[in-house]
């Protein structure tokens, strides 16, 4: 873990390679495991890589202090690309028609329409 960047882990270059990774603006997130160097339980936690793939782990593992050596296990990247809707989508669910109400009063009267009861 750095220990200057605020909780943040960095993928060596080498394993970088190995997994495809290039530093992208929309970056992929990871599965992955992590503890304390040699010691201590799995960790499994799903964060999103920054554009220099780095991650941060959260703030509650309090047990993992900046400088520390960690280890890490990458189970899986799952990329994270904006998908856009299509455009008729949307116009559709705008176009719909509302309905007639007949009602003047807005909903001061609500339950007398639905309920049958008057208000006081």
């Amino acid at each position: 873990m750095h220990r200057t960047k605020n909780r943040l882990v960095a993928i060596p270059a080498g394993t970088q390679r190995k997994l495809g990774l290039t530093k992208r603006r929309d970056n992929h997130l990871v599965s992955y495991s992590i503890r304390p160097a040699g010691r201590g339980r799995w960790n499994h936690l799903l964060s999103k890589l920054t554009y220099d793939n780095e991650f941060e782990i959260p703030a509650g593992f309090s047990r993992i202090v900046p400088g520390e050596r960690v280890e890490v296990k990458i189970h899986r990247l799952i990329a994270d690309v904006p998908v856009p809707l299509p455009r008729s989508a949307g116009e559709t669910v705008l176009a719909l028609p509302t309905g007639e109400d007949e009602r003047t009063d807005g909903s001061q009267n609500v339950h007398a329409y639905l309920y049958g009861e008057k208000r006081r």
